[in-house]
């Protein structure tokens, strides 16, 4: 289990009764979520605070993201993006209204957890998607050596750069993608959801190995969907496959 948290930061709940009152609308229109969401991020030795905060608010996000287009689907106010969802959903947590409650860090030292009030609407959805088309037609134009290079920005961007690994994944461009994840991964050596998507590209590739060898990675930083396709996948293999607990 893990530990208690210990407070570290809390953001002034000032900030929520000053901003909250675009949150406080009691007859707010169909196509619109209020919501409270939390992540965490453990951060490895050479992770900042900063980078720690980054990812664990991007999961924040994400899920108050993901949460509102599953009901706005379901009521017709959102179209299925099939394939291009995640991308889509990466880019639209820039596009939320967001304030964040507090900021701990558990006892241990490394575990950050991000709570978050957001307000999610379909009009976020319509501007990532015009975004993400946009983003499309510049990688489209990337030169041969911006392709074998995949270089990636300095800047602390989880959204942007998730999005991007996903678009050249809808695109089969597996190679790209895993190059680019290659690198994202030393840039992000803990953050779980480039193992996952990883996972595919190489899967895709048919380095089935080195798929499993993600989804433990994966799995053993606490992504729990990896943990599940690696115990349905075992049966896809001869050998038994080992996890990161057992």
């Amino acid at each position: 289990m893990r530990k208690p948290f210990a407070v570290v930061t809390l953001i002034s709940l000032l900030v929520v009764l000053v901003q909250g009152t675009c949150f406080a609308q009691s007859n707010a229109p169909d196509d619109v979520f209020e919501l409270i969401t939390d992540d965490t991020y453990k951060a490895g030795p050479a992770d900042s605070r900063e980078k720690a905060e980054a990812l664990g608010l991007f999961g924040a996000k994400y899920k108050a993201v993901a949460l509102a287009a599953k009901y706005l689907i379901h009521k017709g106010l959102l179209k299925n993006y099939g394939k291009k969802q995640t991308e889509i959903y990466c880019l639209a947590t820039k596009e939320i209204e967001t304030v964040t409650i507090e900021t701990r860090l558990a006892d241990d030292g490394q575990t950050y957890r991000i709570k978050i009030q957001s307000r999610v609407q379909s009009t976020d959805f319509i501007r990532a998607e015009i975004r993400n088309a946009a983003l499309e037609k510049r990688e489209k134009r990337f030169s041969l050596q911006e392709e074998l290079e995949q270089y990636v920005y300095q800047q602390i961007d989880p959204a942007l750069e998730l999005s991007r690994a996903y678009r050249y994944l809808r695109q089969n461009l597996w190679r790209m993608a895993v190059i680019y994840l290659d690198h994202l991964e030393k840039k992000y050596p803990r953050w779980d959801e480039i193992y996952m998507a990883k996972a595919i590209g190489l899967y895709a590739t048919h380095k089935k190995g080195g798929m499993m060898a993600a989804l433990r990675t994966a799995c053993a930083l606490g992504n729990r969907e990896a943990c599940e396709d690696i115990e349905g996948l075992k049966k896809s293999f001869d050998k038994p496959l080992t996890l990161p607990y057992d």
